[in-house]
């Protein structure tokens, strides 16, 4: 049930603060019929407490009590964020023109003086509370259209039936339509690609039941214009006008399906490499040297020739297996990401980069997705000290606890200049490629650095079972 109806739904509570017992139960017996949740504090202490944890709708203060006065604590409401918007009625002994101005001074919304009429403070009481009631809801209803407005995914309130009610600009331009109008009252299933509305269909049945658990569909949007939009839905049940409705999330996932075709590019480049130019750069560099093993040329210049060779083709092959560590180790489909890591540092340490990896994952396998990202993130991140860093030697800390798992790629280099902005940052080391690539599983990337003491790049990712089976549906939807 969303906020505004959950303040719909409770009691107005009452906060009835004096240090006298009698004048507590006075105001106990006159507010008892009206249906308030009735709070008592003792004291201006206890008081400041109890609105904090309370939040109630309306403070009854005293002024004259031992601890803090009445007009502390309304000063003091006033000043406090949180506390802030509290509407406080003084109600004390003291009725003089100076005690009403210092009331209204500290911040009281009204000032009644006893002895008071009983029905003129239950109206009053009455009149306060449904003021602040609407004031509450009316900030409850901004906040929500300033979420629903600004989300970056598109929102869609359905009724009982299925119909649309509501729909956020967001879902206006994924679906190009011309404006929000035009989708009320249509159906969500014939938005989607005619083969993924039978499903559709059924999920949204099964989201009518009352508290439904937040259910996930993976489908294809299809556009005013006709184009097709892989989305991912997700959905969850609630009350709206005490009637069953439910609210959808619509995340388009092209992105992810680029990444993921992308990713497969790669890894078909990778075996085309291996079989093809691997295997005939291997083959020629064997039948040179067998060459220049059978028929030893006399001539200089002919035999420099050969060596030249000879040597553009190790070459060749050196710069191959990098091409294909870069483009899809092996390791990491076969052995896991703490190999795939170990055999990367192994590469680098030839070419002169120390690199120290300490991990608690041993022979854990994490899920596919999150195995390839960190990869992916780690390669970037020491490509940055190879190149940039101006130091031999690299540190890697990889852990798995409390279902997620961390990795930080550290150097001790020459760090980053003190006016360098996230901007530049990302410019210059290729962290926006790193923050997206961690963005699509949901976790975030932050790199620390300073001057003359290295850089620290570490990424956090969390982990679910379902991660595997959900990646898959992302990148590959039905048709």
């Amino acid at each position: 049930m969303s906020p505004r109806y959950i303040l719909m739904a409770r009691l107005s509570s009452v906060l009835i603060v004096d240090d006298l017992e009698t004048s507590r139960s006075i105001m106990h017996e006159i507010l008892m019929a009206e249906g308030y949740e009735l709070l008592f504090a003792a004291g201006g202490a206890e008081a400041l407490r109890m609105a904090r944890d309370c939040a109630p709708d309306l403070i009854l203060l005293d002024l004259m009590m031992p601890d803090i006065d009445g007009f502390t604590v309304c000063r003091t409401l006033r000043a406090d964020v949180q506390m802030g918007q509290i509407p406080v009625i003084i109600v004390t002994a003291l009725d003089d023109r100076e005690s009403r101005l210092k009331g209204f001074q500290a911040g009281c919304d009204d000032f009644v003086s006893k002895p008071f009429d009983r029905l003129e403070l239950r109206m009053r009481v009455r009149t306060i509370v449904r003021l602040n009631r609407y004031r509450l809801l009316v900030n409850e209803q901004q906040r929500f259209e300033t979420l629903f407005t600004r989300s970056p995914n598109g929102l869609v309130m359905l009724d009982r039936d299925g119909n649309i009610t509501l729909v956020n600009p967001e879902m206006v331009r994924l679906v190009a339509a011309p404006n929000a109008e035009s989708l009320i009252g249509q159906q969500l299933p014939d938005l989607l690609n005619p083969g993924d509305r039978e499903r559709c269909h059924e999920w949204i049945a099964r989201l009518m039941t009352a508290e439904a658990p937040l259910s996930h569909l993976s489908a294809s949007l299809i556009s005013h214009d006709g184009l097709h939009r892989p989305v991912e839905l997700d959905g969850s049940w609630f009350a709206w006008a005490d009637a069953p409705a439910a609210q959808i999330v619509v995340r388009d996932i092209s992105d992810r399906i680029k990444a993921h075709l992308l990713e497969e590019d790669r890894r078909q480049l990778a075996f085309d490499l291996h079989d093809e130019v691997a295997q005939t750069a291997t083959a020629v560099y064997r039948q040179l040297e067998q060459f220049q093993y059978n028929f030893p040329l006399r001539r200089p210049a002919a035999k420099a020739s050969l060596v030249r060779a000879i040597d553009l083709s190790r070459r060749l092959i050196r710069e191959t297996r990098h091409l294909l560590a870069g483009l899809r180790p092996t390791a990491l489909d076969d052995l896991g990401l703490v190999p795939a890591l170990r055999l990367h540092a192994t590469n680098l340490a030839n070419e002169g980069l120390k690199i120290d990896l300490q991990e608690n994952l041993g022979k854990q396998r994490l899920p596919s997705p999150v195995e390839l990202t960190l990869f992916r993130i780690a390669q970037e991140a020491l490509t940055n000290v190879r190149k940039h860093a101006g130091t031999m030697s690299a540190k890697i800390e990889l852990t798995y606890q409390d279902a997620r798992v961390r990795l930080a790629v550290e150097d001790q280099g020459r760090g980053l200049p003190e006016a360098s902005t996230p901007t530049m940052i990302g410019h210059h080391l290729g962290l926006r490629n790193m923050q997206d690539r961690a963005a699509l599983l949901g976790g975030q990337v932050q790199i620390t650095s300073q001057p003359g003491k290295g850089t620290r790049v570490m990424v956090e990712l969390p982990i679910n079972e379902q991660m595997n089976g959900r990646a898959d549906e992302q990148m590959n939807p039905e048709p």
